[in-house]
């Protein structure tokens, strides 16, 4: 298959892309670059990719010019909604709109595409087993906790995992280290941390020596309602063989098994709880932790995901 992804996110560069195969071929044209209408039309022109590849919100603002450039080619549009379920009706919908195909890491928007008449297949986050894998640790990455998180206010269900796995643990006496946008220290909710625990914005291509680094990882998630939506974190730390510490969810408890290969918290006296006893006990973090990497990588990279829609793509 030749594909043309229309942004070179870190979710598609360093994860998504390794699911395709080496006969494959794809470039990277991201809709912010300079002249890329332009550049568009001369790509498409003369190489006519079997599909355009676009996720999130990488083209909500220049879908309107993107769509008829698209339909003058006859390249059909994959839209990857990973903003679904909260974001179905404000964007999801209407950019599904203009695609052939809609993935969507979210179940329960299955019968809402389907009522507009929009094909659509159940599509989830992944890891990258080249990528998310343990590596050496870093000196000025260690801490017995770590947060990779950026700070939202958009999403009202993300403030259960403040509550339940962040808040209480800022003013107990372990090493805790966030990495995030700077929403940390300014924003609307007024939830500001300490300069000592914010770290600023960490690189992507330093998420695995981040997560190797670290005695215990702390997930939150966006959606807590969900049976399938869950953060992209949780695959991505269990691939790097992190002890993964989160909020409990029905999505996690149906894929994942508790102290088994990830641990989850539902309350934040709970999670006092657990980082006092797992912080005491490395041989069963290492235990957790590799089960976890062995759990993601038999079922969970984005091979698996690739192979699960490939016929479909093939027949765009």
């Amino acid at each position: 298959m030749n594909l043309l992804f229309l942004n070179d996110s870190s979710l598609l560069s360093y994860g998504l892309a390794s699911g395709f195969s080496s006969s494959d071929s794809f470039e990277y044209l991201p809709v912010h670059l300079a002249d890329w209408e332009n550049r568009l039309d001369r790509l498409l022109r003369k190489q006519r990719p079997d599909f355009a590849f676009a996720e999130g919100v990488s083209i909500s603002t220049v879908a309107r010019r993107l769509f008829p450039l698209l339909r003058r080619y006859s390249v059909p549009l994959v839209y990857w909604a990973i903003d679904d379920p909260p974001d179905w009706n404000r964007m999801s919908r209407p950019l599904a709109r203009g695609a052939s195909l809609v993935l969507t890491p979210a179940k329960e928007c299955l019968p809402l595409y389907q009522r507009d008449k929009i094909r659509a297949h159940y599509f989830h986050f992944a890891c990258n087993p080249s990528f998310h894998r343990p590596v050496e640790p870093s000196f000025d990455l260690q801490s017995d906790l770590l947060l990779v998180a950026n700070y939202y206010t958009s999403y009202p269900q993300r403030k259960t995992g403040l509550d339940t796995i962040l808040t209480p643990l800022l003013n107990e006496p372990f090493h805790l280290k966030v990495y995030g946008n700077e929403h940390w220290l300014s924003n609307s909710d007024h939830y500001t941390l300490p300069s000592n625990i914010y770290q600023g914005y960490l690189s992507y291509n330093r998420l695995p020596c981040a997560y190797s680094s670290a005695k215990i990882v702390l997930g939150l998630h966006s959606v807590i309602t969900s049976p399938t939506m869950m953060s992209m974190r949780t695959f991505e730390a269990l691939g790097c063989q992190a002890f993964f510490l989160t909020h409990w969810s029905p999505a996690l408890e149906a894929l994942f098994k508790n102290h088994v290969h990830l641990v989850w918290s539902r309350h934040p006296d709970e999670t006092i709880e657990l980082v006092r006893f797992y912080l005491n006990r490395d041989d069963l973090r290492l235990k957790i932790a590799r089960q976890g990497q062995e759990e993601v990588y038999r079922n969970h990279t984005y091979k698996h995901r690739i192979q699960s829609v490939r016929a479909i793509l093939e027949t765009l």
